[in-house]
């Protein structure tokens, strides 16, 4: 007589199998939203690159007339709402790859209740709240911290965005017929501007979406490290 179908829990056979199943769909999910920050990140400066060289090649034409700066407005335009999307949706893929890391972590902890003696081969974290301190699984901005996020996706495309954003408020101020000292000021101040609300958005971002992934993680945990029968 089987009496696998009476055992529950991780004594049941069946565990490993739907444990390695999540790990992988977790995998893939990873690897789906780098795939996504990558091609969104890619489309974006492509499009600003464009309209770099657009810009350039009309300047020449119109030796950098009143035409250049009206054209230069529309395409700057377009240019900063796909750069403002694209950090957006990246700020997002990075709570997204948060939640996946700690969903991992997890299942590393279920692993171990199955097989202790293996802990000793794990170099990825295990516990609970493991590694958590660092940006790549969630934890919260903080000026500790502020030099790594300098070197996300989410800040490159927020430095492009702010350059953009500078360039276009410098630009309106040309076509406002503002000195140059002037016109050089307005860029420089708009760009900080740009910069600060977005660290200030990713910061809140990370901020409100903290605790979510938290009281996931508690929860699961409480059920793993329940004693089995």
């Amino acid at each position: 007589m089987n009496t696998d179908h009476g055992k529950t829990g991780l004594d049941d056979p069946r565990a490993v199998d739907i444990l390695t199943t999540e790990h992988w769909s977790l995998l893939s999910a990873r690897t789906l939203g780098y795939q996504e920050m990558l091609g969104r990140a890619t489309m974006f400066i492509a499009v600003l690159s464009g309209t770099v060289i657009a810009l350039a090649l009309l300047a020449q034409a119109s030796h950098f007339g009143r035409e250049t700066l009206s054209f230069a407005l529309v395409l700057l335009c377009v240019s900063l709402f796909i750069g403002v999307a694209t950090f957006v949706r990246c700020v997002a893929i990075n709570y997204e790859d948060a939640r996946w890391v700690a969903g991992m972590i997890l299942l590393r902890q279920a692993y171990l209740q199955l097989v202790p003696e293996l802990e000793r081969f794990f170099v990825a974290g295990h516990e609970p709240g493991a590694d958590q301190r660092t940006l790549s699984y969630g934890a919260p901005q903080s000026r500790r911290d502020l030099a790594e996020s300098l070197t996300t996706t989410s800040a490159v495309m927020a430095a492009l965005n702010s350059l953009v954003a500078g360039s276009l408020a410098s630009h309106i101020s040309g076509l406002l017929g503002m000195d140059l000292a002037l016109d050089l000021s307005t860029g420089a101040a708009f760009s900080l501007v740009s910069a600060i609300l977005h660290l200030r958005y990713a910061g809140r971002f990370r901020q409100s979406h903290l605790p979510s992934i938290a009281s996931s993680n508690d929860s699961a945990t409480s059920s793993i490290t329940q004693p089995r029968a």
